[in-house]
């Protein structure tokens, strides 16, 4: 298995350099992680995140490497891509593929490789999501087959956002549940572990906050598995382009991906290399731009951007909100806010740390009474 999954490796990193990107980011840091019947173990993490944006599809590759002198040593790669339909605008499909190496030390540490597919639909500032995944993981000249099915619901609330997710795998992988905390869980044949998972985040001007808790209960066991976990996780903003990042908590085994039940604590630093959006070239000094995509089902999608600090308060209002003050978000590296419009005018405005109201800068300015501004928009 470490044929196929070198080459899931491969395939990532040659179409992540025979394409220009639109972002680039890598994370590197030191981890300890303690596997069931296992002392601590420090190791090295590095990651790279590589992603494509055209108009309908989206395409990311990621790699990652845990340096480890043990099976906890790693090497993962991902590919996938999300395709957004133009006659229905709301569904969408995602598929992918990953490998990874695993007990980089020995030839004999073996792989795994997997593929998943998922449909989606969005509605507002949440969705729901069904789909399937398929592998097969290779240990000391063993292949054993997993597949699951998973379902759930995301959505956003200002700052907070929420997923529910639902899993249900099926593996012949003995041996990795067989190595977690508790020795009773050794699997007889197949054996079925169903998850329910809830994420949070909430994210401020300068600090994003994550906290993943997981249920678990499993049959076709010697004994029945009932287990949960907790993950919690913050990024520190240090600058719009770097943040530091520390996570901590416990990882159940995941079949599907071969990865072993951990308890964890990492501590890294998050560097973005590149964001190439043509629309921020023409943003002047003052950092504030609109752009406008027309929408398949009528009217425009407004799209505002503001270079500004990451710890400012910005904020944008116009017709599209009654003239009432409408926090934007910060993404990535700069503020962004999203506004359905209908056909017809209409005029907005930014603002930073309560300054005074201005037009972004490649719309035309019109003033009022009062000597405020506003950019003018025609959604034709």
């Amino acid at each position: 298995m470490r044929g196929p999954a070198a080459v899931c490796l491969l395939f990532a990193a040659h179409v992540a350099a025979a394409q220009a990107p639109d972002e680039i980011r890598m994370e590197a840091g030191v981890a300890s992680l303690r596997q069931a019947g296992n002392t601590s173990r420090g190791a090295g993490v590095l990651g790279v995140t590589w992603r494509r944006s055209r108009e309908r599809v989206v395409t990311t590759a990621s790699g990652s490497l845990t340096s480890a002198r043990d099976s906890t040593g790693t090497a993962v790669g991902l590919l996938a891509a999300r395709y957004q339909f133009a006659r229905f605008p709301k569904w969408r499909v995602e598929t992918g593929i990953s490998g990874a190496v695993f007990g980089l030390t020995s030839l004999r540490g073996g792989g795994t490789a997997a593929l998943f597919t998922r449909v989606q639909r969005a509605h507002g500032p949440g969705g729901l999501w069904a789909g399937a995944s398929s592998g097969t993981t290779n240990r000391f000249g063993h292949n054993m087959q997993s597949s699951s099915l998973d379902a759930g619901a995301w959505g956003e609330f200002g700052r907070t956002s929420a997923t529910v997710t639902g899993v249900m795998t099926r593996s012949y992988d003995t041996d990795l549940m067989a190595a977690s905390s508790l020795p009773s869980r050794r699997p007889v044949g197949a054996f079925v572990v169903r998850d329910a998972t809830l994420t949070l985040q909430q994210s401020f001007a300068a600090l994003d906050l994550l906290a993943i808790g997981t249920v678990r209960a499993g049959e076709g066991v010697a004994t029945r598995v009932n287990d949960r976990a907790m993950t919690f996780a913050a990024a520190f903003y240090l600058s719009p382009v770097a943040a530091l990042t520390v996570s901590s908590g416990r990882q159940l085994a995941d079949p599907l991906r071969a990865l072993p039940d951990s308890k964890f604590l990492s501590v890294s630093l998050r560097i973005l290399l590149l964001r190439r959006d043509p629309t921020v070239l023409r943003i002047d000094r003052y950092g504030a731009i609109a752009f406008v995509r027309r929408s398949p089902d009528g009217g425009a999608v407004l799209t505002l951007r503001v270079l500004a600090n990451s710890s400012a308060r910005v904020e944008a209002y116009g017709t599209f909100s009654d003239w009432q003050p409408v926090p934007m978000q910060w993404v990535l590296d700069a503020w962004e806010l999203q506004v359905p419009l209908p056909t017809g005018p209409h005029r907005v405005a930014v603002r930073v740390n309560g300054s005074q109201w201005r037009a972004p800068a490649n719309l035309t300015r019109v003033t009022d009474e009062f000597g405020g501004e506003a950019g003018l928009v025609v959604v034709p």
